[in-house]
């Protein structure tokens, strides 16, 4: 897959190779944050681990199928109600 294909509504950091299984990148409006998604399903249990970059500050937490499935559908009625 070509780095193109991979990154979803933003580019690439700088001098930051793809992490294996990243399937997704999104730039954030404000603060410059970098929203990343990256399936890592070699785990004990299939996880989502979701990465934000702010600047020098990176959070990273590992969701399982259940919880982004939730935080999917809460996102997406949030998304809907403020278009």
């Amino acid at each position: 897959m070509s780095d193109e294909g991979r990154f979803l509504g933003g580019e690439a950091l700088p001098g930051v190779a793809p992490q294996e299984g990243e399937f997704a990148h999104f730039s954030a409006p404000y603060r410059n944050a970098q929203i990343t998604l990256i399936d890592k399903p070699s785990s004990e249990v299939p996880l989502m681990e979701l990465r934000i970059r702010e600047g020098r500050r990176i959070t990273i937490v590992d969701l399982d199928a259940k919880t982004v499935g939730d935080l999917g559908k809460a996102l997406s009625e949030w998304a809907d109600k403020n278009k």
